[in-house]
């Protein structure tokens, strides 16, 4: 939180920051997620089930052991490289424990690396899961391992082939962090999850999980604004250079992507994007918190009357209000004076945007103003 010895350049830098990706954000409203296709050996099942404790993480159990911490911490090193391949030393993400990426060249052919790794990776103990088409000329394999799941992407780009490796573990507890009234349907594995965000696939068919949430979300308000539902494809196109002839692919799901958007009871807004997958489907799930109350603001900073709620983290909401930056910045002068909170170095103007630290005894808060049309602001107020 700013507060008088933080610089006029560290806040704008923050501010700049949150106000692109707070418009991003507004501007799109579809998951994003990765090309899907026909997957090999799954079975079609249908399933009544909202409960989400039906959903698996596999191998969770043993997401701690020894073994499974060295291959999440650095998989590139220990990963089998079949003859005339590399490592590219400058594509290697691991910093994070639960994922990472890396970048495989190689001079042999695209469909020997794919038969190599065939091969090596079951006497490693991975399980296939299923092979996509991709548009790089290739294919891409997924597998798992206890809860590590894999994806492997060959194809080709201007500097010949290449197998672009990306891999995250599952923890134990990211079900839990779904909303209490947001199902899943049976036969869902969970594939990867961040705090926001969850993608599973699942052993039903396109249709019925569509029919799954069309019951489900009888009692949900749609998201307002524009993109609360929508078809959408997988945004392919072949980038694999001139000359190069791809090898044989997967046929591609030919229905549409569906995209969906609602409001929870609980104040969540839950966006879906539902993937065509064969017998089976992929769901991409990302959540936004919009109740205010989970921020932990103080009772005396309030919301500004009237104002869509965007998003509510602990410390921090964002919201839009209905006047304008003159009216806005007044009603929290005068609010927060009468609170007993006071300015914190000089308030701070540029471009449409003022910035205004205050302070309470051993609490600061940040409330920033941008101007996005006559009557119209975005409102952004971080709590320490």
């Amino acid at each position: 939180m700013s507060t008088q010895n933080r610089t006029v350049i560290k806040q704008n830098a923050f501010l700049f920051w949150f106000i692109a990706l707070f418009a991003a954000s507004l501007a799109c409203s579809q998951v994003a997620g990765n090309s899907a296709t026909t997957p090999s050996g799954q079975s079609s099942a249908q399933s009544t089930s909202a409960a989400k404790s039906t959903a698996t993480i596999h191998g969770a159990a043993s997401a701690k052991t020894e073994s499974g911490e060295a291959l999440t911490e650095a998989l590139s090193k220990s990963f089998p490289l079949p003859a005339d391949t590399t490592i590219d030393p400058e594509s290697v993400s691991e910093d994070n424990p639960a994922r990472g990426s890396f970048t495989l060249r190689s001079t042999a052919a695209l469909s020997a690396l794919v038969d190599f790794y065939k091969t090596t990776l079951p006497a490693q103990g991975w399980t296939s899961r299923y092979t996509d088409a991709n548009a790089l000329g290739g294919v891409t394999q997924f597998w798992k391992k206890d809860n590590l799941y894999l994806s492997m992407q060959f194809g080709y780009d201007t500097a010949g082939a290449l197998v672009q490796i990306r891999y995250q573990r599952v923890a134990a507890d990211a079900l839990g962090k779904l909303p209490e009234d947001f199902p899943v349907p049976d036969k869902a594995e969970l594939t990867d999850a961040s705090d926001t965000a969850w993608r599973f696939t699942i052993d039903q068919d396109y249709a019925a999980v569509i029919a799954f949430y069309a019951k489900a979300s009888a009692g949900w308000a749609p998201c307002s604004g524009p993109g609360s539902e929508g078809e959408g494809d997988d945004g392919g196109g072949t980038t694999f250079p001139p000359g190069v002839s791809p090898m044989p692919s997967p046929t591609r799901d030919s229905r549409p992507v569906k995209s969906y958007c609602w409001v929870l009871p609980s104040q969540h807004q839950v966006e879906l994007t539902i993937w065509p997958h064969g017998n089976a489907t992929l769901l991409y799930v990302s959540v936004t918190n919009l109740n205010p109350s989970d921020s932990g603001l103080p009772a005396d900073i309030p919301i500004y009357p009237g104002a869509t709620i965007q998003s509510a983290t602990p410390g921090m909401v964002t919201f839009q209000a209905g006047a304008s930056l003159e009216t806005v910045k007044n009603f929290y002068e005068e609010k927060l004076t009468a609170a007993g909170w006071a300015f914190d170095g000089q308030p701070i103007e540029s471009g449409g945007t003022i910035i205004m630290n205050w302070k309470k005894g051993n609490q600061s808060v940040m409330i920033s103003i941008t101007t996005i049309g006559a009557n119209d602001c975005l409102v952004m107020i971080a709590y320490e």
